[in-house]
């Protein structure tokens, strides 16, 4: 079979003819059928390169260069052309992100992009152009993707940077593409999830973002990818596999922190799709029988299963583009309107919950095949279970202006006061700071807190970020210091706030540096462990002030001061 279907992709792609009467190019997995691993780096790009020469539609337009010298281009697919993010949000529509491969090791999802841009360019979804622009990556991650290497030559797991955005890969996605674009949908291509599915699939499920936009990829698109998948003789389920919760065995998925892409594209208001491409050992045939898959042959089925499932979400773009717009635009103005009046509560906690029992392929030992189709609960409810009330905004002294050029790229609009001003104000009183765990470069840290009523005294110089924006979710998460991904937890405070010792000993081995405690005097000794007492029970203030009435304040919006962008590093050629 794998054989016939490649034969007809390439007789496809042959046939297939632009506009310039140039043929279409075959990719380097198709020239290999499909049995020569992941396409580098090299043959990829030109690809790409060959689709754009020959193509009107197509426009490549520089990001950035990694730190390796690779190029890493956004592709816009469109008819008629547009080459800026202006006409595409003029035209009305749906704008559709597909960002493949982010970790190097999870190869199939750049192949599956690239067969379908050809199929957008000269095949049967030509006729998706008229409802929908495509923007694309070659792939996120171009050195880990040459070594299969899960990080870039820094070091970063990038689909754990959209907060910090310290690796430029990322910070050039989310400045020039996410912010400029403002996509729809965006689509995170991985390798994960559970065989005998084709394919797994995920969408925003923390609970601080909109509500209707977190529900409508599960009402409207994921159906489509299941009805997708199964004309072929496969299945398709929720990201990612067996969990047991309070010893009850059922399928659930991993953390939902908005460091993470579709996480995050949730909290910036657009429809954030994770598509994770199993191990595909297994397929799932429509008589209801599992049936094996040559080892041979698994890389294509990967690349097939995710083929379909973009192409799904293309046509839903596709067939719902006024309800995608409405819901896309509807989450940012609720967004704004919710930093104007005070509704919609802020999430602090949350705890996961079955969304209900259903069918799931489960692994088992005694079926056929080791898979059985069991009904199980699906462990992917994300539920509230702490809230605070929705400031109007939040007050920074002007030891905090280093994160400024960071809310910046995160499009949040920050402004400065030229004036003095009285503000009542909620202040945070840390109790507690803690050191909680080392990763990618930080110390990650977490906060108890008191709430306290205070006047603030700002002056010239103080910062003010109203919550009414269209990123208003993002900032409250940012900015609340008990949410779970915040600017406490990536170190931006590190230099105000210090971590509480956890014993008197700890805090007099600090104190000591090393020094002997017997070397001091009855009275030192004695002032020392008052002062490590103190220590472990000392008050900070956490310099992100609440302000929960709407205030009329002396402040002018911050621009950036020049051009300059911190994280791209062009080569002069």
């Amino acid at each position: 079979m794998i054989r016939r279907l490649l034969t007809t992709s390439v007789a496809l792609a042959a046939l297939a003819v632009p506009a310039s009467g140039q043929t279409l190019p075959t990719t380097w997995q198709e020239l290999n059928d499909f049995k020569a691993g992941p396409t580098p780096y090299e043959p990829l790009m030109e690809f790409w390169y060959e689709l754009d020469a020959m193509s009107e539609l197509v426009s490549m337009q520089p990001l950035t260069e990694t730190l390796l010298g690779r190029e890493l281009p956004l592709i816009v697919i469109s008819e008629p052309a547009v080459t800026t993010p202006q006409d595409a949000l003029r035209s009305g529509k749906t704008i559709v992100l597909l960002a493949p491969s982010v970790h190097g090791g999870e190869i199939s999802p750049k192949e599956s992009v690239q067969m379908v841009a050809r199929d957008l360019v000269g095949g049967d979804l030509r006729p998706l152009l008229e409802d929908v622009i495509v923007l694309a990556l070659p792939l996120v991650n171009p050195d880990g993707g040459e070594v299969r290497r899960r990080t870039n030559e820094a070091g970063y797991d990038m689909n754990r940077d959209y907060l910090k955005l310290e690796s430029q890969e990322i910070q050039a996605l989310v400045t020039q593409v996410l912010n400029e674009w403002t996509p729809d949908i965006h689509v995170d291509g991985h390798h994960g999830g559970s065989s005998p599915y084709v394919i797994t699939y995920q969408g925003t499920l923390n609970p601080a973002a909109d509500a209707e936009l977190r529900a409508y990829p599960y009402d409207h698109i994921f159906p489509m990818i299941r009805a997708a998948v199964e004309a072929e003789d496969y299945v398709a389920f929720d990201y990612s596999g067996v969990r047991t919760e309070n010893g009850v065995r059922g399928w659930g998925s991993t953390s939902v922190e908005p460091r993470k892409h579709h996480v995050y594209t949730g909290l910036t208001n657009s429809i954030g799709i994770l598509l994770e491409t199993p191990s595909n050992t297994h397929r799932v045939m429509r008589d209801g029988t599992v049936v094996p898959i040559p080892l041979e042959e698994r890389y294509y089925h990967q690349i097939r299963g995710g083929v379909l499932a973009t192409t799904a979400i293309l046509q839903a773009a596709s067939e719902q583009r006024e309800a995608i717009r409405a819901v896309t635009n509807g989450a940012r103005q609720r967004a704004i309107a919710a930093g104007t009046t005070g509704s919609d509560p802020v999430v602090l906690d949350y705890e996961l919950q079955s969304r209900g029992t259903e069918p799931v392929w489960m692994p088992d030992e005694d079926a056929p095949e080791g898979y059985s189709l069991q009904n199980v609960p699906v462990y992917l409810e994300w539920v509230p279970t702490r809230t605070t009330d929705r400031p109007a905004g939040y007050l920074l002294p002007p030891a905090m202006a280093a994160i400024v050029p960071l809310l910046l790229d995160h499009d949040i609009a920050v402004y400065r006061f030229f004036d003095e001003a009285s503000i009542p104000a909620e202040v945070y009183q840390a109790t507690s700071v803690r050191r909680d765990s080392y990763f990618q470069g930080h110390y990650l840290q977490s906060v108890e807190v008191e709430k306290e009523q205070q006047t603030i005294e700002a002056v010239e110089g103080w910062f003010w970020i109203p919550t009414a924006q269209s990123r208003g979710n993002l900032i409250t998460y940012l900015f609340e210091p008990e949410t779970d991904d915040n600017l406490i937890t990536w170190g931006w405070t590190d230099h105000i706030l210090q971590v509480t010792p956890q014993s008197v000993e700890e805090a007099l081995s600090d104190m000591l540096e090393g020094a002997e405690l017997s070397s001091f005097t009855e009275q030192q000794q004695a002032g020392m462990q008052q002062r490590a007492q103190q220590m472990m029970s000392r008050r900070q203030q956490i310099p992100m002030i609440r302000v929960m009435e709407q205030p009329d304040l002396p402040v002018m919006r911050v621009a950036p001061f020049n051009g300059y962008e911190r994280n791209r590093f062009y080569r002069v050629r």
